[in-house]
């Protein structure tokens, strides 16, 4: 029985690794493609984009390591492909708003003036002066 339980164990530790060397592999993938497109300054709206083309063989992998895990647990094959497509998703999503909160901290401050323009006034005509507007003496 204590064997039986251990062999368990062993064999859930092992196939929990064949997720995490994929998983690890793309989580770097995301990380050296981040750096390159900071440093080829691509546009946050464009960076989703660049990290699925450049990890792509990488989130391929993890898909799959994912799907197998899955499916060897008792999941049919739709619910682990849908299972695998949010796993990569929540980690380009993850990727994608940490370079969007990075771009926007290291962007130059906008200007109080080019940030808000200040709106003048029209000019007020004078009204005429009347007898009450006008300067009187002090009175003794």
């Amino acid at each position: 029985m204590i064997a039986l339980l251990g062999a368990s164990a062993i064999y859930l530790i092992a196939f929990q690794a064949s997720i995490a060397a994929p998983t690890q592999t793309f989580r770097a993938c995301l990380k050296d493609a981040n750096g390159k497109a900071t440093s080829q300054k691509i546009a946050p709206d464009a960076y989703e984009a660049f990290i699925r083309g450049a990890c792509t063989a990488q989130s391929g992998a993890l898909r799959s390591a994912v799907i197998g895990f899955r499916m060897k647990n008792g999941m049919s094959r739709k619910a682990a492909a849908d299972d695998a497509d949010m796993t990569v998703d929540d980690y380009v999503g993850t990727s994608v708003d940490n370079y969007k909160f990075m771009a926007e901290r290291d962007a130059p401050p906008k200007s109080a003036v080019a940030a808000a323009p200040q709106a003048t006034p029209a000019a007020q005509p004078t009204p005429p002066p009347t007898p009450a507007s006008a300067p009187q003496p002090p009175k003794n």
